[in-house]
């Protein structure tokens, strides 16, 4: 689904529309939009994951720990900002291992489980797509890399829907960090996606006196003066005392994280149980 949300992205670049994905493929958080993009997303930065990552790990002391990847788009970028992370923290981190590998059915798996046997770390963070975090786990289950001595940690593409029963590959244990938005219905998310465009176009009529005319047809050059700064306006919305704001990439600047388990009973844990602090955020657990 991830594709969705490039897709969109490359549309808004193209066309000037502002675009606002609050469901499904067209909520999947990109790692980097394209220069130009009118794209907002109901959803954390990769950055903003990152840190909640870094937040539970030390609530519960895991100062040591190993990044594992795919190679799917943005995952240098997570991995860029786990380092930036561990080198200026106060905290006394030890990164053991970066490993980055194909994790499509049908690749080399003896070379895969080479590289994972290699793992030291029982704490472990995985950047990949839904799919690919199922075939991850069926490696990792054959290693004996599941269960109660290992700490699984996915951020939300990962994850996939948690009111969705979780893949059968997925160990109990398995920690997600996602958005407070599957708290909400289909219905309250399209209300506050035409809220944000809304409110965007009432403030950029009130200064200019005119909404600017959108440019959708992909075979003329797209003009991004007055949808830019159209954009702009819709960066900054507060509707139904919401705050709707977004950073100059196109994401939430002050989302509400939750962080869920899956329990014994094959159930996304999502009871709030403590808050932990996050600079841009707020981080539940």
């Amino acid at each position: 689904v991830a594709e969705v949300a490039q897709i969109l992205d490359f549309l808004s670049t193209q066309t000037a529309l502002p675009i606002v994905g609050i469901s499904g493929g067209s909520a999947v958080v990109i790692p980097y939009k394209a220069e130009g993009s009118s794209f907002l997303q109901m959803g954390a930065s990769l950055e903003q994951q990152v840190i909640c990552m870094f937040k539970i790990l030390e609530e519960y002391d895991w100062a040591e720990f190993a990044v594992i990847t795919s190679l799917m788009p943005g995952y240098d970028t997570f991995v860029d900002i786990v380092q930036s992370y561990t080198d200026t923290s106060y905290f006394l981190w030890n990164l053991q291992d970066i490993l980055s590998l194909e994790m499509s059915v049908g690749t080399n798996d003896l070379k895969t489980k080479r590289m994972l046997q290699q793992l030291d770390s029982q704490v472990l963070l995985a950047y990949c797509s839904h799919e690919e975090a199922q075939y991850l786990f069926s490696l990792a289950a054959e290693l004996g890399l599941l269960g109660p001595g290992y700490i699984w940690i996915l951020p939300s593409l990962a994850v996939g829907n948690p009111n969705s029963p979780p893949p059968a590959t997925f160990p109990v244990g398995v920690i997600g960090v996602i958005t407070d938005q599957w708290r909400k219905s289909l219905r309250q998310r399209v209300r506050e996606g035409v809220a944000i465009v809304a409110k965007g176009a009432e403030s950029f009529k009130r200064v200019y006196g005119f909404i600017p005319e959108g440019h959708g047809d992909c075979n003329k050059p797209a003009k991004h003066s007055d949808n830019n700064t159209l954009f702009r306006h819709m960066l900054n919305v507060t509707w139904e005392r919401k705050d709707l704001s977004f950073n100059n990439q196109g994401f939430l600047s002050n989302p509400s994280m939750v962080i869920i388990a899956l329990d014994r009973e094959r159930l996304w844990d999502k009871g709030v149980i403590g808050r932990l602090s996050l600079t841009g955020a707020t981080c539940w657990t």
